[in-house]
């Protein structure tokens, strides 16, 4: 697969993955972000949820300011924190956050034991939440009368986007997002499909999950 620099993988849901060693309890969560104003309000309710934990561990990935940062949040420095980023580092995934909170069992794990269990919440919960592609597209509106509308969502398709929406009046108005690496080629085939009354409308650029992986 050719990954564009405009693309990047982050995962598919958030999700929650929960294990014991020593009667040391680790619960990993998952999440999506889009800013650091995400990663602040993730933080607050995992922490507000878990008040009674000993550690909140966390790393993230941004893309919006090209930043990864992690916390051992008492920690010994390299036995928390660091795990967690290098999952997300390892999965290579962008705009992802991964909590991990420790209920501390009263038994001790050492450095070894603490960087094992922290690193396996972190693959463990990324695992679950499945990894997709996010692609920088085009979204479009498009007109066309109803012998060319079959033709347009096929190219739409062919062209690897996705129909976010369609209208059915005295013509089809079709919302579509196309990769932005194959917006001119899709107008191109797309105008041969419906003569003069298919016509294509340029909205915005959005980031858009088309492929899981």
């Amino acid at each position: 697969m050719v990954i564009l620099m405009t693309d990047f993988f982050t995962i598919e849901k958030p999700s929650v993955f929960e294990e014991t060693e020593k009667r040391s309890k680790f619960i990993s969560y998952s999440f999506e972000i889009d800013s650091i104003d995400d990663v602040k309000l993730r933080l607050e309710i995992i922490k507000s949820k878990h008040w009674d934990a000993k550690h909140c561990v966390y790393a993230y990935s941004l893309k919006e300011i090209s930043a990864e940062k992690f916390s051992d949040d008492g920690e010994p420095g390299g036995t928390a924190g660091m795990p967690v980023l290098n999952a997300i580092r390892s999965e290579q995934l962008t705009n992802t956050l991964v909590v991990v909170v420790r209920y501390f069992g009263g038994i001790l794990l050492g450095t070894s034991g603490l960087r094992k269990m922290y690193s396996s919440g972190a693959i463990n919960v990324l695992k679950i939440s499945n990894k997709v592609l996010v692609t920088l597209c085009a979204e479009v509106e498009i007109k066309a009368d109803y012998h060319s509308f079959k033709g347009a969502t096929k190219e739409i398709s062919n062209f690897g986007g996705k129909v976010l929406k369609v209208e059915f009046g005295e013509t089809v108005q079709i919302l579509a997002v196309i990769p932005k690496n194959n917006f001119d080629n899709f107008c191109s085939k797309i105008s041969k499909y419906g003569c003069a009354s298919t016509k294509v409308s340029f909205n915005k650029e959005t980031y858009v999950k088309l492929k899981k992986v």
